[in-house]
């Protein structure tokens, strides 16, 4: 989940904010919550676009022979080892353990996230067309919304994750249900409510939006709710079924990918210190997993996983990512690498921070938006991981640094700064995972969560 912030770039696809035309059109009195809006435009994904082109296609197809490598390897080394030929997927089981288990959980956030906002929204709209205490009725409403929010889509999930021994991939899976849950209803109440409110001081119709339209907006590869958005006239099961065989021969890939290079290093570590001379070699060896890592990431989930619920539910816009691969500095690369997000963040936080606190204000929207991306993706890293150490804290506060300070524009020197990073941080979390399991406790409790346990296993 990526910083929203920013204008975007110039020379990209038409983009999603209308132009000061737009303002001039619209009433001068009308509310700022509803002038900035995002406009969503009929583009195709750049990933289809670019394996049109054949030198692309060559690259994407090296790829694909690494992968078939890694495959070969560890059939070969099995055979070798065991003398039967074999895929072995205990690495995949693993990190998705008791996935049975995240079914209720889901379906719960996901009733509750249906039913609840709408059907407050309803009642309120109905007591306001007949009573005229609006901001009191608003103040209640608010009141019991938080109240749900809080109990359904923040304690339960939270102690679900806690109380239940569930892998790794399956935490993260509640994890980004919780937050895509928080952050669609939160859109839906933050675009239905202001014009619902500027009727009623106008004396105009009550209306809420049709309960299709935030059906639909549960589904959809978008976090801006919107009544109507470009659709594409019929859906092509065969792209569907493409991209899902795709994003699970993604995972297949990323779990050879532990399995060979990673798992055998960090598992044995505690035989022996952990010297600086160690380290310093393990994190500049895992630079290339981080590579293959951040390229996985991109394409099974923003394209694959995306491109295949888009077309399902025949969402025209595309545009999920950018070619955060151009990027000359921190704040693009986060802008361009995950759209979705970054929309929802720059309208939400940063757009309404700068109306809060007026534009003069606008470091502040920035360090804002900045902040509230970084303590999600902490988040997720730790409910994913079942403990808490704060690098990646570390490293958003070094990226703010630069981007007040204004360091060089260099694609070059980010990508070293990409590549060195996301190494460090892979390193010392599974450095730290594997600690432990080596070092266990007598009893679990909230410091034993929260103090790593990496120095004092390895030393």
């Amino acid at each position: 989940m990526e910083p929203g912030m920013l204008s975007t770039d110039e020379g990209m696809r038409p983009r999603r904010l209308q132009g000061e035309a737009q303002k001039k059109q619209e009433p001068r009195k009308m509310s700022p919550f509803l002038l900035k809006r995002k406009v969503f435009t009929e583009s195709k994904s750049l990933f289809d676009e670019l394996l049109e082109v054949q030198h692309f296609r060559t690259i994407y197809n090296v790829f694909v022979a690494v992968l078939c490598i890694f495959v070969l390897r560890a059939v070969l080394v099995d055979f070798i080892d065991t003398g039967r030929i074999f895929l072995d997927f205990e690495v995949m089981v693993f990190a998705f353990g008791r996935l049975h288990m995240t079914f209720l959980p889901w379906l719960v956030m996901f009733l509750y996230t249906l039913l609840v906002p709408y059907q407050v929204l309803q009642i309120w709209v109905n007591l306001l067309k007949t009573l005229q205490m609006s901001t009191f009725l608003t103040i209640i409403g608010a009141v019991v919304l938080l109240i749900g929010h809080a109990t359904v889509l923040g304690f339960y999930p939270v102690y679900t994750l806690i109380s239940q021994p569930l892998g790794p991939a399956s935490c993260c899976i509640i994890t980004f249900e919780q937050i895509r849950f928080l952050m669609k209803s939160y859109s839906f109440l933050r675009e239905t409510v202001p014009p619902i409110l500027q009727a009623k001081s106008h004396d105009g119709k009550l209306q809420l939006p049709p309960f299709s339209t935030y059906l639909y907006f549960l589904f959809c590869p978008t976090l801006i709710y919107r009544e109507n958005y470009p659709r594409t006239p019929c859906v092509r099961w065969r792209y569907v079924i493409e991209n899902f065989a795709k994003f699970l021969i993604c995972l297949f890939y990323g779990a050879m990918l532990l399995k060979c290079f990673t798992i055998p290093i960090f598992s044995n570590m505690y035989k022996q210190p952990l010297t600086f001379r160690s380290f310093v070699l393990i994190v500049f060896s895992a630079t290339l997993f981080a590579l293959y890592l951040k390229i996985l990431i991109c394409y099974a989930f923003l394209h694959c996983w995306f491109n295949a619920f888009a077309e399902m539910m025949r969402f025209a816009d595309r545009t999920f990512y950018k070619d955060w691969w151009n990027a000359t500095s921190v704040s693009a690369f986060l802008r361009n690498w995950n759209v979705i997000v970054h929309d929802w963040l720059h309208c939400y936080i940063y757009q309404d921070l700068l109306w809060i606190f007026k534009s003069k204000a606008r470091t502040v929207a920035v360090l804002s938006t900045f902040i509230v991306s970084g303590a999600l993706h902490e988040y997720v890293f730790m409910m994913s991981l079942g403990f808490f150490y704060p690098l990646l804290s570390i490293f958003w506060f070094i990226v703010i640094s630069t981007e007040i300070l204004g360091m060089p524009k260099s694609n070059i020197i980010l990508w070293m700064c990409i590549l060195f990073g996301v190494a460090l941080l892979f390193s010392m979390q599974s450095l730290e995972w594997y600690a432990r399991i080596h070092c266990p406790v007598q009893k679990t409790t909230f410091w034993t969560r929260v103090t790593p346990r990496t120095w004092s296993c390895y030393s």
